[in-house]
């Protein structure tokens, strides 16, 4: 079996080491993900992290980046409160660089080139995940080919079989925040379906006091209203009680939100504004045959964008611009078994089609076809785990201004390592190495006032060293878990926002190191019998400099917006039916452009949080096991009243109030 091993390590680094024959062929290898073994301590993966529904609840985050900032190794941009938009790294790579997937469909967005998290809603949530396992089906192949993975399960895309269940929540908050959500499921053995429905508003306007130099400039950010609409229908379909269900899910959103501008740089009461419009239609379907395990897969995706700036200076006297994105999808994943799950075989295929166009007569209409292609070899022996795949892109693109075609073939190893837990403390260690690459979206290839045609693709090699251990008895719950890695980057692709958050400087950085260490401490301590304590701890350190040229003066300096140092802390008391929860965010140093002068120099910032909870419980047909719940909450946040920003000039909210009524059946 050693042997074997170094085979198959060899293999893989002479593979991961080839040049691309073709200038048109671009190097793309695969991904960052750690598998999970069979144990009972650790119920995810080393470097797989999950927030369960219970944490979200008592989070009570305003959208999906609130809640990413609880992962290490995550860095966030955020360009104002509710309703900015909201952006992630991971461990150094842009937010492109990481398949999110929800309810194992693929989530695309198209403003300004980024995935705004700022977007995604958390009043369905189940689960979010980052580092979740692929191997299995649920997962679309394309994720394969990415360099990680986050995975949010909501209450419309699960079926629960024979049972209704209902999920609803009401939310009130300062600066004119409301907040309703309501979902629905009703499922009989062969048939179900879930509705759900969420309107949020707020007027977003508030005070601030923001530092620049000695100075001390204090104003009130404006233009900062938004209104939201989510809803959508889910089907599932049963054949019998050994098939799983078919699945029909649709989705839609319609966001109307004002643009706050770059307060000092720019006129922060400047009247821009973005409407979003966007509709998804997602089909799967999971059959077995023999030991082979299937998912047949298709989903469509429209995206609609009305950028207007009413105070552009032009003959209209107003600039507006409307692009039209639409995104499909058809594949087939497969995974068998041998000797029980001993050895699994998987992989598949998947054909992607994405086009873009313009209101404004533009002659540019970019298309690209997308073929993900992957196969792998996942071996579960007694003391360890072996993960090994490829995968390859076959990209044909049209577009640009010459309406040239381009075909770029694009390749992915994967090589993950983890030994099972041994000994009294359930001690457990591995190693990851890939390579992974991505191209330039359309948004940042071709928006107007964003674009960049000349935009390469970028490139990655990626090596993580992961270790952990755990002990569990009556009363201590103890987990340690410590990632160390080191990504290659060629040709990054780097966003800096300007004057506001629909205009962009996109460029490329030739060459980065980033290197760094993941740390996450979790305890949760029993005392007197029905009091509980958790505490979550999580550090990371960045360390993201410019290698691109020895004679430029950038040489050796931090990549813009990666602070080195960041983390957070949250401790929970609870009994079974009341509880309070502080929270804490550190963002450190960091630096506004890639020039590492003083001038360019982001303070460091430290947020608090705090909550309480009770819950009350009321038996519901209880012959049948059902129950209600119905839990109030009060929620403090930026307890301190800090006047702090993740970007430079977009000012972020001081302290705010947020009560929340949540019912659950």
């Amino acid at each position: 079996m050693k042997i074997f091993l170094v085979i198959a390590f060899a293999g893989f680094v002479f593979k991961a080491s080839a040049q691309p024959d073709s200038t048109d062929e671009v190097l793309t290898m695969k991904s960052v993900n750690i598998r999970a073994l069979p144990i009972i301590y650790f119920t995810n993966p080393l470097n797989a992290q999950t927030i369960s529904r219970k944490d979200i609840e008592e989070l009570q985050p305003e959208d999906v980046g609130q809640l990413l900032q609880k992962f290490p190794g995550i860095s966030m941009k955020s360009y104002g409160g509710l309703g900015g938009l909201k952006t992630f790294s991971f461990r150094s790579l842009g937010s492109q660089h990481t398949a999110t997937v929800l309810d194992g469909f693929t989530v695309l967005n198209a403003q300004s080139g980024q995935l705004n998290l700022g977007q995604i809603q958390t009043s369905n949530l189940e689960s979010v995940s980052i580092g979740e396992q692929i191997v299995q089906v649920k997962a679309p192949v394309s994720s394969l080919v990415m360099a990680n993975e986050l995975v949010l399960r909501t209450f419309e895309g699960t079926e629960h079989e024979n049972t209704q269940k209902i999920r609803s929540s009401v939310k009130l908050g300062s600066f004119g925040q409301s907040d309703n959500y309501l979902g629905y499921h009703f499922g009989k053995k062969k048939f179900g379906f879930t509705v759900h429905a969420k309107y949020r508003q707020a007027q977003g306007e508030y005070p601030f006091s923001l530092k620049i130099g000695n100075f001390n400039y204090d104003g009130r950010q404006t233009n900062n209203q938004l209104k939201e609409l989510y809803s959508g229908l889910s089907l599932f379909y049963r054949p019998n009680q050994m098939k799983q269900p078919i699945r029909l899910i649709y989705r839609n959103s319609f966001i109307d939100q004002g643009l706050p501008g770059a307060v000092v740089l720019y006129n922060n009461t400047d009247k821009q504004y973005l409407k979003t419009e966007n509709h998804s239609v997602s089909m799967d379907w999971e059959d077995k045959w023999g030991f082979t395990n299937v998912r047949y897969y298709a989903q469509y995706q429209y995206n609609e964008q009305n950028y207007l700036d009413s105070h552009y200076l032009n003959t209209q006297g107003f600039l507006e611009r409307n692009f039209y994105q639409s995104n499909a999808n058809l594949g087939l994943r497969f995974l068998r078994n041998k000797f029980g799950e001993l050895i699994q075989f998987y992989g598949g295929i998947e054909q992607g089609y994405s086009f873009l166009n313009f209101s404004d007569g533009s002659s540019i209409h970019p298309q690209r076809w997308t073929t993900y292609s992957s196969a792998g070899l996942h071996i579960n022996e007694k003391k360890y785990m072996l993960d090994m795949r490829f995968g390859h892109q076959l990209v044909n693109e049209i577009g640009g201004l010459e309406e040239s075609t381009r075909i770029k073939n694009l390749f992915s190893p994967y090589l993950h390592f983890e030994t099972y837990e041994k000994g009294r403390f359930k001690w457990k260690y591995g190693f990851t190495t890939s390579t992974t690459s991505r191209l330039p979206s359309f948004n940042e290839l071709y928006y107007a006032q964003v674009g960049n045609q000349e935009l390469k693709p970028e490139k990655v090699r990626q090596f993580v060293l992961t270790n952990g251990f755990s002990i569990i008895n009556n009363k201590w719950q103890w987990r340690n878990s410590i990632q160390l890695y080191f990504n290659q980057i060629e040709d990054k692709i780097l966003s800096i926002p300007t004057k506001n958050l629909f205009i962009w400087s996109i460029q490329n950085v030739g060459l980065v190191h980033a290197s760094g260490l993941d740390f996450n401490q979790y305890i949760k301590r029993e005392f007197f019998g029905s009091w509980w304590v958790d505490l979550n701890l999580n550090y990371s350190y960045q360390r993201s400099i410019n290698r691109t040229d020895k004679n430029d003066v950038n040489y050796g300096s931090q990549i813009a917006y990666i602070p080195e140092h960041n983390g957070n802390a949250d401790v929970t008391i609870r009994t079974k039916k009341s509880g309070c929860r502080f929270s804490s965010s550190f963002i450190g140093e960091r630096y506004s452009l890639n020039e590492n002068i003083p001038s360019n120099l982001l303070e460091p910032f430290v947020i608090f949080d705090a909550s309480i909870f009770h819950t009350f419980n009321f038996n519901y047909k209880r012959e049948e096991g059902l129950s209600q719940k119905l839990t109030l909450q009060f929620q403090v946040k930026n307890i301190l009243n800090q006047n702090y920003t993740y970007v430079r000039n977009f000012v972020m909210p001081g302290r705010n109030f947020l009560i929340s009524i949540s019912y659950a059946l």
